[in-house]
């Protein structure tokens, strides 16, 4: 009996060093039974504004201009219902008919919703991944300057939702900022509201901050060179102390920007005698910028947890980045959760802070040490070429979201290349 089991034994291990070695010499009739799968990382988004700075038209004009990749490999896909909303918004701003007027703003007390995913295709005849899911929610400023009715749970919510933040976008009525320099009371008591508003609750926040200065179209005459128009608003907003003050406390740890966008673009909007934006008859739409605030949100948060590291851990995370440039899929999620495990990997993960990216985990941080790995080889594709399907899909992946964070890098680079005063950190 125990000489019969001793050859089953043998028979068995022979079979495996067979299929083994018709696997090493012919790799692509392995087919590994578990597919490589990732989860799709979800980046959380708060912003603020007071009514009528702008907030509806900016979301639904972000929307259209990224709702297909035209100028950039990735898109965003949102509910149906979400769509309606959005689409309806943005025809309705469009719309240049004396009836159709300007889409509602958002409500005192009023929350928005929205989640979009970043999808693209990884590969041709294949149908588009989701990458990444950015959570979109908007709140009226005045939740943070009036009283709130007896039981609301609004405010509360929003601290919540801010303290998980991987990004803030606080918005600057444009008008506001215009009417301030041309000597208009309004516009001086109007943005001193504003930023009562925005900079004592994003001087507690831990992550990127952007202050997106809508309507930037009504500023077009204040000087025929942009960056010096940015440059004057630049020292309005440095002159209030507050404002100042956080720039000089966060700009060395994290991402601090000011960005001007337009979701109509010049030419299809003015200010009529009254003080009242109106639109003009002749006027087309053509939005300004309006993607760059939801494109920085990822590169900016990735540089931040990079810039918090400490000497060591940043050293052994660009050590892992070349390793994983080197290896397979398989071997690159093995690596991945061991290097999750070790002292640089904890670090890493701590330094997102209370993201609410990091639950995640491993997910999160693959994107992360992805999107700084570069090119690769020639070598390299040639050995992805003699991958299993399942690695090949995986790669193709990982390639695929390498792309996306390189075309949201490459517009903010360009920002910053056209206006560098909209880096204030």
């Amino acid at each position: 009996m125990g000489v019969v089991i001793v050859i089953i034994v043998v028979i068995v291990i022979l079979v495996l060093v067979r299929r083994a070695f018709r696997g090493w010499n012919n790799p692509r009739d392995s087919r590994p039974e578990l597919e490589i799968e990732e989860a799709t990382p979800t980046f959380q988004v708060v912003a603020l504004g007071l009514q009528g700075s702008g907030k509806t038209l900016l979301l639904a004009s972000m929307y259209h201009r990224l709702k297909s990749p035209a100028g950039q490999s990735y898109f965003l896909k949102a509910s149906p219902e979400d769509v309606l909303h959005l689409n309806q918004w943005y025809s309705q701003m469009a719309d240049t008919a004396v009836e159709a007027g300007w889409p509602p703003g958002t409500a005192k007390g009023e929350t928005r919703h929205f989640t979009f995913t970043v999808k693209t295709q990884i590969a041709e005849g294949v149908r588009p991944r989701p990458m990444l899911h950015l959570k979109y929610l908007e709140y009226a400023g005045e939740l943070l300057t009036e009283p709130q009715a007896p039981g609301s749970t609004v405010q509360e919510e929003l601290y919540n939702n801010i303290r998980q933040a991987d990004a803030m976008i606080g918005i600057i009525d444009g008008n506001n900022v215009r009417q301030h320099l041309d000597g208009s009371p309004r516009g001086q008591v109007r943005l001193e509201q504003t930023l009562n508003a925005l900079v004592p609750i994003m001087i507690e926040a831990e992550c990127p901050v952007s202050f997106v200065i809508t309507k930037w179209d009504l500023l077009a005459d204040l000087h025929p060179d942009e960056r010096v128009r940015l440059e004057l608003v630049q020292d309005l907003l440095t002159s209030n102390d507050h404002f100042r003050s956080l720039v000089k406390i966060h700009g060395n740890t994290r991402a601090v920007r000011l960005i001007p966008v337009s979701a109509v673009g010049p030419g299809f909007a003015t200010v009529d005698s009254t003080g009242r934006v109106v639109k003009m008859p002749a006027g087309k739409v053509h939005p300004t910028r309006v993607d760059v605030p939801l494109s920085a949100v990822v590169p900016d948060l990735f540089d931040q947890v990079e810039r918090r590291l400490d000497e060591d851990a940043r050293t052994a995370f660009h050590a892992e980045v070349r390793r994983r440039n080197q290896m397979a899929p398989m071997e690159a999620v093995a690596s991945l959760a061991t290097f999750a495990g070790r002292a640089a990997g904890k670090a890493m993960l701590a330094a997102f802070g209370p993201s609410g990216a990091v639950v995640s985990g491993n997910a999160v941080l693959s994107m992360l040490l992805d999107s700084v790995g570069g090119e690769r080889t020639e070598s390299q594709m040639r050995l992805d070429r003699e991958l299993s399907q399942a690695e090949q899909s995986h790669q193709q992946f990982r390639d695929a979201r390498r792309r996306v964070l390189e075309d949201m890098r490459r517009k903010v680079a360009v920002l910053e290349d056209q206006l560098p005063h909209s880096r204030l950190s």
